[in-house]
């Protein structure tokens, strides 16, 4: 194999995390900062969606996965929307603690004159004077050509147009996504993992990352063209504590009938355990390689 030229559209890539990855941290702070780095990651590698699942059946686990999910939420959503889209919340009490994602949703122009025709924006409509507006993270706001808002605030992706006189509107961005990464969706698993594995059809390809699966050398080429053909590739991690046969064991849940492959990221490691922030990293780092490898 030799590596090919970086292209703009990658692969579809998610990633799926056990609530208790933050349970290593003794405080919160400590706790936010582990969840920043597994948005870093995520948004360094192009991911797609991240999916939280309970992996302790005999304990309660809304409180993290609520906490966890705010916070990579909150790191998604660019720095100029989040006055209005989120409050003063407990679960953002160390938010200054987070580093930023510098995505090419989190744009760092703030004059209205620097803003090109055609550019894309997030936005957030709110009512001004009797119309609706968007704050697009400029001087004031642009009023919106049209909008089916009801709730407001409410988040949207816009379309800048600048017109000969110079004046500048905002229309919702009518294609599914625009071409660069524009950042992750966070999903929250209402049932438990053997649950979405033996239901959620819409997965087509499923690697599971574990210390007993095969060394990812071993099936690179298998898998580089299967996630050509399914297109969309979700990654499964374990906890600190526990690999994914064991959780899924608990639901009576195969996992080598349910995945497509077993993965071993780090063959011959040489510490005991693997946190999940540390597996992400290294999992999505191996694939976006992979994906860049000529068969």
């Amino acid at each position: 194999m030799s590596i090919k030229a970086v292209h703009q559209n990658s692969l579809s890539l998610s990633i799926a995390i056990p609530t208790s990855f933050i349970d290593v941290s003794q405080n919160k702070a400590q706790k936010t900062q582990q969840i920043g780095r597994i948005a870093r990651a995520a948004a360094i590698f192009q991911v797609d969606e991240i999916i939280l699942y309970r992996d302790k059946p005999n304990q309660k686990q809304t409180k993290n996965l609520h906490f966890i999910s705010r916070v990579l939420e909150y790191m998604e959503t660019p720095q100029y929307l989040r006055k209005h889209l989120f409050g003063r919340i407990p679960e953002l009490q160390y938010a200054g603690l987070l580093p930023p994602l510098r995505t090419p949703h989190h744009p760092l122009t703030k004059k209205s004159k620097d803003l090109k025709d055609g550019e894309i924006r997030e936005g957030a409509v709110y009512q001004k004077e009797g119309r609706l507006v968007v704050d697009i993270g400029v001087e004031s706001p642009l009023p919106l050509s049209e909008s089916t808002a009801s709730h407001l605030p409410k988040r949207i992706t816009v379309q800048i147009s600048r017109n000969k006189s110079d004046k500048l509107t905002a229309s919702p961005h009518t294609s599914s996504r625009p071409q660069q990464y524009w950042g992750y969706t966070v999903s929250r698993l209402e049932s438990t993992l053997g649950d979405f594995l033996v239901n959620q059809a819409q997965y087509h390809f499923i690697i599971a990352t574990s210390r007993r699966g095969v060394p990812l050398e071993n099936q690179a080429d298998l898998i580089k063209r299967q996630w050509q053909t399914h297109k969309r590739l979700i990654l499964l991690f374990g906890s600190h504590k526990e690999g994914l046969s064991e959780i899924l064991q608990r639901d009576k849940i195969n996992m080598a009938a349910h995945v497509n492959h077993s993965i071993n990221l780090v063959f011959n490691q040489g510490t005991a355990t693997i946190r999940t922030e540390e597996a992400v990293l290294i999992g999505l780092s191996a694939f976006r390689f992979l994906e860049r490898l000529d068969d």
